[in-house]
Formats: C-alpha cells, sequence, structure tokens
C-alpha cells in the first residue's frame, strides 16, 4: 500500500463486502542541509516558501504537520554568532508552523558551522621540536618550523554551535570530540536517531580532513542499545517490536567528497541502521551500501537548502526532502522538492528514474528487506 500523493491516509477498497481499510499516516521527516545563512539571510524569506510548499495541496506536500526535523550540517556560512541567530530564528519558526517541538530536533554541525576565526595552531622553530613525538594530523610544516594543533584552544572552533545547539534543543554538546554524539529514542513511532559529527577534525589547516571518531561512535552505539534495552524492558517498546535506527552527519560516503575512513559504516550495519542522512555535497544523492549483503545501508543527501548557485554543481537548484517512513517501517518515500528560481516557489525535483523508459519522479521509495 502506498500513501496517496498529498499525504494523506488512504482508503483502499478490499471488496464489495469488506470494510474499507484506511493507511496510517505515514512518519514524516523533514530534511534540511547546507542552509549557510549568512548576515544578508532574512529567516522569515528563507521560511515563508518552504512552510507553503509543505502544506499546499495542490502541487504542494500537502502536509499539515511533521514528526521530525534533521538538518545535516551546514547551517551557517562562517559560524558565527549573528548567523546562528539567524538559523535559530528559522528552525524555532519551522516548530511554531509545522506542529513539531525541540525535542524532536535531529541537528549536526558541518564544515561551515566551526569557527575559522579562533586560531587552534602555533608556530614552533623546527630546532625545538621533536618530529617524531607529534601526532600525526596534528601539525604542519611551515618554512624552518611547525604549526602544532594547541589542545587547549582546538575545541573551540565549535563555540557558537555548541551554544546554538544547547539553546535550541536544551541539551549540552560537548567540545570533546568523543562526546560528540546523541542518541534519540522515540518510543511513540519506534524510530532511533544517531547523531555524529563528521567535521570533527575539519580546521584551517585540513580543510577535507572529513571523517566519525571511533571514541564517539562507540559511545553513541553503546547509548542507543542501551535506550533501546531499557525501552523494552519498561515495555514501552514490544519486546518484538521493529526498531528503525536511522543515524545522521555531514559529509557523505560516496563520490569525490566522500569520508575515506569508511569502515564505520561496518558497525552501524551490524547495529542495525538502516538509513543515514547527510549533506555537503549540494545535489541530491541517493545511495545502497552493500548491495549483496543481507544487512543492508541506504544514504540519502538533502542537497543545499540555501548555498548560493556559485557554491551548487551547475544546473543544480536549491533542494530539500522530505521523507515519508511507514508504520510498520518497510519502506521510506523519500520527496524531493526544488527552488528553480531565487525569489520563487517551491516544487518536485523530477529528477528520480520511474518505471517506463525516461519516466522521471519526484520522489523515491526505499524498501526494506
Amino acid at each position: 500500500m502506498r500513501p496517496s500523493s498529498d499525504g494523506r491516509p488512504q482508503i483502499l477498497e478490499t471488496g464489495s463486502n469488506s470494510m474499507p481499510l484506511v493507511e496510517p499516516t505515514p512518519i514524516r521527516i523533514l530534511h534540511l542541509s547546507d542552509s549557510h545563512f549568512d548576515g544578508d539571510t532574512d529567516p522569515l524569506v528563507q521560511l515563508q516558501p518552504l512552510v507553503s510548499d509543505l502544506r499546499d495541496s495542490h502541487g504542494g506536500l500537502g502536509f499539515e504537520r511533521l514528526d521530525y526535523l534533521v538538518i545535516s550540517g551546514d547551517l551557517t556560512s562562517r559560524a558565527s554568532a549573528e548567523e546562528f541567530e539567524c538559523a535559530h530564528k528559522f528552525i524555532s519558526g519551522l516548530i511554531e508552523r509545522l506542529d513539531l517541538s525541540a525535542a524532536r530536533l535531529v541537528i549536526v554541525p558541518g564544515n561551515h558551522d566551526l569557527n575559522w576565526d579562533v586560531s587552534v595552531y602555533d608556530w614552533m622553530p623546527a630546532r625545538r621540536v621533536s618530529p617524531a613525538n607529534l601526532k600525526e594530523g596534528s601539525f604542519v610544516r611551515q618554512g624552518n618550523g611547525f604549526l602544532l594543533r594547541n589542545e587547549d584552544e582546538y575545541p573551540k572552533r565549535f563555540e557558537n554551535f555548541r551554544r546554538f545547539y544547547h539553546q535550541l534543543t536544551q541539551y549540552p554538546y560537548s567540545g570533546e570530540a568523543q562526546a560528540q554524539f546523541r542518541s534519540l529514542l522515540f518510543d511513540e513511532h519506534r524510530l532511533q536517531f544517531l547523531e555524529l559529527n563528521s567535521a570533527f577534525q575539519v580546521d584551517e589547516q585540513f580543510l577535507s580532513r572529513s571523517g566519525i571518531d571511533q571514541r564517539a561512535l562507540a559511545n553513541g552505539l553503546l547509548k542507543a542499545n542501551d535506550q533501546v534495552e531499557a525501552a523494552r524492558k519498561e515495555g514501552r517498546i514490544g519486546r518484538d517490536d521493529s526498531v528503525l535506527r536511522l543515524a545522521a552527519w555531514h559529509h557523505p560516503v560516496t563520490g569525490n567528497d566522500k569520508i575515506v575512513n569508511d569502515a564505520f559504516l561496518e558497525q552501524l550495519r551490524q547495529a542495525g541502521f538502516r538509513l543515514c542522512l547527510h549533506g555537503h555535497v549540494h545535489e541530491e544523492q541517493a545511495e545502497l551500501i552493500g548491495y549483496t549483503h543481507p544487512r543492508q545501508i541506504y544514504t540519502a543527501g538533502a542537497g543545499s537548502y540555501g548555498a548560493p548557485k556559485r557554491e551548487r554543481p551547475e544546473s543544480t537548484p536549491r533542494l530539500y526532502n522530505v521523507l515519508e517512513v511507514s508504520r510498520d517501517h518497510s519502506r521510506v518515500r523519500v520527496h524531493t522538492r526544488c527552488l528553480r528560481k531565487s525569489g520563487g516557489a517551491w516544487e518536485g525535483w523530477a529528477v528520480w528514474p520511474g518505471g517506463k523508459g525516461t519516466e522521471r519522479l519526484t520522489y523515491y521509495d526505499i524498501q526494506f528487506k
């Protein structure tokens, strides 16, 4: 069974003497990424067309409410306090108008959400440095000396993001890489999200060094398992009920800008995670990781909600996704929306293969085994 095109419950006739069946409304997740808010961004101008597209039942998605909001990084351009204030106003507007709550926000930082104005390297003459004692990735050779990472200053790159995150979610965001995770379990829908920071090692000397901290991953998986076990023990989730697990971080795991050390996916696969949400590449992405593996993982990139034209691939508009998860967790429909012209209205982005020849659809389905 599939939801109707406007997202409302679909009545299915089962026979002349049978009562009609009403398919439950799917769980809806708004996925935004790479908004790149800067000093000239007006939160209201960014908000109104999005809300209109989500609610419009004639050409839009026709949704009156959403269940969750996932933002996969690069909320800002330069991680300034003013840009994060803009992001806060935008997200608060979404919460107010789409029947969301701060408790159902999933937010991770991207490489644009760390403050480049924080100096985290100190220069030291070569005569005072023993390269053999330096930690790989913590220094850069410069002239007749070295730039050495200042471990006390290094966490301060995320200080503005940390303040924004706490103000919005009322949950602290650690400055230590091993604690930059958060597991959120929602009993009502039997959904669990795991937030991870793929930009934890990005800095002014290593602009493209994306990855997932192994300690954060280990801590996050242990916490996630504890949450599910406690929910089953307390009867909030049945012993045999499925729990759909999703992870979110910023960088992709496929393509030219992928996370090079992607072995962490095997741990997520083993833990039963089925779908990973990301951004960074400013174009739509949908990948199946491990086609022949009995435990398949899908990834979905939301494109860029706000990056200027010069920062997007040629002919690629601004984009966002809405995921509709079936109540039995068997299927996810991913709607892709686009803004072709600045100041215009959002519409469907028909790029996904249909069932007939050259047919292209504005959505695709993920069918879990």
